[in-house]
């Protein structure tokens, strides 16, 4: 295997397709980094066991921009409701593929337009969750639980309301997954688990039903 390669590789992931461009490679692991960086809600819980698995999930999203938009989205939501069972609100899958759209975009500039199709993924899961409460509303409800809380994980009021959102759109594991660790009074104070239940019956209480 390549060097370079393997720095995406990762046996406990399975067998999926994963970029050769040393370009492409640097760029994933650079928006994976950068999305570490912007929730440390990642490495908290998931430790660089986690960030190994979304390095290499974050290759298997690059590979798909060859394929129609529909293929790409449907691949990209099978992904994100399955992590979102596992304590990763669809919210994080947004911001990676942002970031991953972002990177790639200044790493091989000419394949931009595939490329883009990453960030209209992350627009429509973004569109799904602000069907169900606002952006405004949810800066609203992460603003008041980080007042609540007190210290603690940057951006987890966000990672709260996602996670309801993602209920609200059938995902029912969604808050279960996420509230046994970040609900932990094992692990957090109790005035931290306090806000973390107001910030769960709040947000439950803007969720806006659709057909």
């Amino acid at each position: 295997m390549p060097r370079v390669l393997h720095k995406l590789y990762n046996a406990e992931s399975g067998d999926h397709p994963l970029p050769t461009d040393s370009r492409e490679i640097e760029a994933v692991i650079f928006a994976t980094q950068h999305c570490y960086e912007a929730h440390p809600y990642f490495m908290e819980r998931y430790g660089v066991r986690g960030e190994a698995f979304a390095r290499s999930d974050g290759g298997y999203l690059a590979t798909l921009v060859g394929n129609p938009l529909s293929y790409v989205y449907s691949q990209v939501n099978w992904l994100a409701e399955l992590l979102s069972c596992r304590g990763m609100p669809r919210w994080l899958m947004e911001s990676h593929l942002d970031l991953l759209c972002e990177e790639l975009c200044k790493a091989v500039p000419a394949r931009t337009a595939r490329y883009r199709k990453l960030m209209r993924a992350a627009q429509l899961l973004r569109s799904a969750r602000q069907g169900r409460i606002t952006q405004e509303e949810c800066n609203v409800l992460s603003a008041d639980f980080e007042i609540g809380a007190g210290s603690g994980l940057r951006n987890a009021g966000g990672l709260l309301v996602a996670a309801v959102c993602d209920e609200a759109c059938g995902i029912l594991g969604a808050v279960p997954s996420l509230i046994i660790w970040l609900g932990d009074s094992g692990r957090f104070s109790s005035q931290w688990c306090c806000a973390v239940n107001e910030t769960l019956s709040r947000a439950r209480a803007l969720v806006r039903q659709t057909n």
